[in-house]
């Protein structure tokens, strides 16, 4: 009884740490600092976006705009963990393959 009385007396406590620690966690790297997201425009290069936020943790390469009727070679870069803290970078190919910035999408808690 007195084991069980202790738990109902801790628990709380334990909640509460797991929370705090959670919170100041982040699944992105480090580098995604407020000056760095704000400095992100379409038209970048993704040397430069390595250069601000580091390697991505996955990349796909696929066709972009099928839907509209406009196709085009698209890199995506993710980083971060889904569905916490994660940024994607959606680069146009080029024929030269160079990347260039079409969209993002960054979420930080």
């Amino acid at each position: 009884m007195k084991a069980l009385n202790l738990l109902f007396l801790f628990l709380p406590l334990i909640m509460c740490s797991c929370e705090t620690l959670s919170e100041s966690s982040s699944y992105l790297p480090n580098t995604f600092t407020t000056e760095n997201i704000m400095s992100v425009r379409q038209g970048m290069t993704s040397e430069k976006i390595a250069e601000l936020f580091g390697a991505p943790k996955s990349i796909n390469t696929s066709v972009c705009g099928a839907g509209v009727g406009e196709k085009w070679n698209c890199t995506t870069w993710k980083y971060g963990e889904f569905p916490y803290d994660e940024a994607s970078f959606i680069f146009n190919v080029q024929s030269s393959g160079a990347m260039i910035l079409n969209s993002f999408d960054i979420k930080r808690r």
